[in-house]
């Protein structure tokens, strides 16, 4: 009668295939795109921002939408503004799903002018900004969460 045993491989493997797993994870790398305010175009308040999100919408909402009824969307951007308020870099941290609308908002909000804080010491003050949208026949809608 023949005996049969394990195989001592079987072990090992499972570990090895782990040291494989974690070593590709580590080798993952991200990529940051910054968005700046470009010289000499106005800063954008809160309510110009939203006027021109909502005309780019108004154009690529159908786009959006496909064969669908309507479509949203929401992205998170962080952003940096000085002393007097104006934001001096934006990075989306979350995209809404669409980098031509990511494209656009990060555009935008690298134009924003905040009301100066009082009592900011630091040069640069991050904040995140968290934009949508919703589209649907006729309608194109940007909302703007800003920071606490």
């Amino acid at each position: 009668m023949r005996g049969t045993g394990s195989i001592p491989m079987a072990t090992r493997w499972r570990w090895c295939s782990l040291a494989v797993l974690l070593a590709a994870t580590a080798c993952v790398t991200r990529t940051s795109t910054y968005f700046t305010p470009t010289a000499g175009q106005p800063r954008l308040s809160q309510d110009d921002l939203r006027d021109q999100s909502d005309d780019y919408l108004a154009i690529e909402c159908p786009r959006l939408m496909g064969n669908g009824s309507s479509a949203m969307g929401q992205a998170r951007i962080r952003v940096h503004y000085d002393r007097s308020g104006a934001v001096q870099r934006a990075e989306i941290t979350r995209g809404s799903g669409d980098d031509q609308i990511d494209a656009v908002w990060g555009a935008l909000a690298a134009r924003l002018q905040f009301d100066p804080q009082a009592g900011q010491t630091e040069e640069l003050r991050p904040g995140i900004l968290t934009f949508g949208y919703s589209c649907a026949p006729g309608i194109a809608t940007t909302t703007l969460q800003l920071p606490q």
